[in-house]
């Protein structure tokens, strides 16, 4: 079955679960046909979702919520093709043009689904880490400066950068800058000198704005005075970098970096917000928190009644309450008819915790407690991604 949105339902698809009102009365019984009355009924009760089943009836769009996803995935794979594999064999040319036109496509792309959430799981261009890493900030960088209004001409520098921001590890070695163990103290230091080699490299090939280069070098920089090069204070911060750093370090806690698992969005969404007024400006943690999709589809998720199920479908303006497929009873049984259960409309269910695992879930839901936030190495570790 397939989620989708309220407004995107067309007369005859056929509805693959009841569809309910606030006090749990049916309104469309599972397998109906929808007719017109049926459409009149969502609006009337102002149902803002439902599921379908795109094998019958009429063809099912894809919900607004992916739009975001496959614009962003579709350019990024179309334009950034050549970069990604220049990328993996470490020689990049660099190309005026191309990058302007990269910068602009993106920009618009997100620009035309303003309300998409944003979700990084699964946004790959493909090649390696370091290019999947760098597209993924300036797919988000991007959609947090529209958010913020930042004026075009500063969002492309932000997405021109964030696309090459990491590029000085293609000068390090191998072993160092793919390391999959903690680093050591000495090579800590070692690969805290790559926004000075990336912007060396930029400088030089004049391919990219004075004001990109500037974000590259301060893309680690914090409000507090905590980061690196230069140790500078958010006064001295444009918002274009304190961008950057959020949009760095979340994407640096939820990927694998040095052997470390990652941390599912509301986890790495946790640690910003206990560091926001600290390390990162409360302005870009409040419009992350709007923005991105902290529980995609098929994330596993315990609830606070100890249900277990997966996440099948976000509203845009309530991306903490998804719905969710519940698929085990608090007493861990399995249920042989998975209950759909929309958060927007049952304040007295909520999510505890998340993972990429629904056994794991089982095996600790006799604890529901919130998730904890990244361990501090990882947080640590995140700050030289």
């Amino acid at each position: 079955m397939q989620f989708v949105a309220a407004k995107d339902v067309r007369e005859g698809m056929y509805v693959s679960a009841d569809v309910r009102d606030d006090q749990g009365r049916t309104l469309i019984a599972r397998g109906q046909r929808m007719g017109p009355h049926h459409i009149m009924r969502l609006r009337k009760f102002r149902i803002e979702a439902v599921f379908i089943d795109p094998n019958y009836g009429a063809q099912v769009e894809r919900p607004q919520t992916t739009e975001i996803r496959e614009r962003c995935v579709n350019l990024i794979v179309d334009s950034c093709k050549k970069l990604g594999e220049q990328f993996d064999a470490k020689r990049i040319q660099l190309d005026v043009a191309e990058i302007k036109a990269v910068a602009q496509k993106l920009m618009e792309a997100l620009l035309s689904c303003r309300k998409g959430l944003v979700t990084l799981l699964d946004i790959s261009a493909g090649g390696d880490h370091l290019f999947q890493h760098s597209t993924n900030t300036a797919v988000l960088a991007a959609a947090l400066a529209i958010d913020l209004r930042v004026p075009d001409a500063l969002t492309k520098d932000l997405i021109t950068a964030m696309l090459f921001h990491d590029i000085g590890k293609l000068f390090m070695p191998d072993d160092l800058a793919q390391k999959q163990t903690l680093p050591t103290a000495q090579e800590v230091q070692a690969l805290r000198k790559h926004p000075e080699l990336s912007c060396e490299y930029l400088a030089k090939a004049d391919a990219i704005s004075p004001a990109a280069i500037e974000i590259i070098l301060r893309h680690h920089e914090y409000m507090d005075g905590s980061g690196y090069p230069n140790a500078l204070v958010g006064d001295r911060l444009s918002i274009a970098m304190r961008i950057a750093s959020v949009a760095e370090m979340y994407d640096s806690l939820t990927s694998s970096m040095f052997g470390q698992a990652p941390a599912l969005p509301d986890a790495a969404l946790s640690y910003l917000i206990s560091n926001a007024g600290k390390q990162y400006a409360p302005e870009v943690i409040a419009t992350l928190a709007r923005r991105i999709a902290l529980y995609p589809e098929g994330c596993a998720t315990l609830l606070n009644t100890g249900e277990v199920g997966v996440v099948a479908g976000t509203i845009p303006n309530a991306p903490m309450r998804p719905i969710v497929l519940v698929q085990y009873d608090r007493r861990g049984r399995k249920l042989s008819d998975p209950m759909i259960v929309d958060l927007t409309r049952d304040p007295g269910r909520s999510i505890v915790r998340s993972s990429r695992n629904i056994e794991e879930l089982l095996a600790s839901r006799a604890s529901a407690v919130v998730a904890p936030p990244p361990r501090p190495v990882n947080a640590a570790m995140a700050m030289l991604g």
